[in-house]
């Protein structure tokens, strides 16, 4: 298949509020795979985000009977992250968990990853995602002060404040980035476990994200 069919197929796939998301799991990464698309180009293509496509194209990957309930109870795309990247233990009571819930005015991301933190414990990742806006702007003017930032990492840590000051969680991808940078700064002693510059708490905190 070409790869301009095989774009058009995903895009009709993916815009289409009647088609199962099991179905679309399947066939949108069958689509992706076999044309040798690429991520970014693919996901701008369809009105998508990269980090949406790609957890999508990940849940393709999980057990068939995980595939199956995720498609039955259509949870929103904020937790195909989480459940494109758990184990199945993780996945299974998270799905519990929605599956006994009613639909209406409840946030699936913050269930999702409460059964998951309930199972496991809670990830790197997943406390670096609880880190405040307030908190994420003293860590970028604490770096801004010491020298430590690029103008790309602070202009990225004031989008990161912002999406969290809406009540967003962070996607992978940033997560990744975020995490790069926190361990920049405290390679650099910006944030360590004697800090000059009374903001313990919030280095420690940091630092405990970490695990170092």
């Amino acid at each position: 298949m070409e790869k301009v069919e095989a774009l058009e197929n995903i895009k009709k796939l993916w815009n289409d509020k009647n088609i199962d998301l099991g179905y679309k799991i399947e066939h949108i990464s069958n689509y992706f795979y076999s044309s040798g698309l690429d991520l970014v180009a693919t996901a701008t293509f369809i009105k998508s985000t990269p980090s949406e496509l790609d957890a999508l194209l990940s849940m393709a990957g999980l057990e068939e009977d995980l595939i199956l309930r995720i498609s039955k109870i259509n949870p929103p795309k904020t937790t195909w992250t989480m459940l494109a990247n758990a184990n199945y233990e993780e996945i299974d009571e998270a799905l519990k968990a929605m599956e006994g819930t009613v639909k209406k005015n409840i946030y699936y991301s913050e269930l999702v990853y409460k059964s998951m933190i309930d199972i496991s414990g809670p990830s790197p990742e997943q406390k670096i995602n609880l880190l405040s806006a307030s908190e994420i702007k003293h860590i970028r003017v604490k770096g801004e002060q010491y020298k430590k930032l690029t103008d790309k990492e602070i202009n990225f840590l004031k989008s990161l404040a912002s999406r969290k000051g809406k009540g967003l969680s962070l996607t992978a991808n940033q997560i990744s980035w975020f995490i790069s940078i926190l361990n920049s700064l405290v390679d650099a002693d910006v944030i360590s476990k004697n800090s000059r510059d009374d903001d313990q708490e919030i280095c420690d905190k940091v630092l405990d994200c970490l695990g170092r």
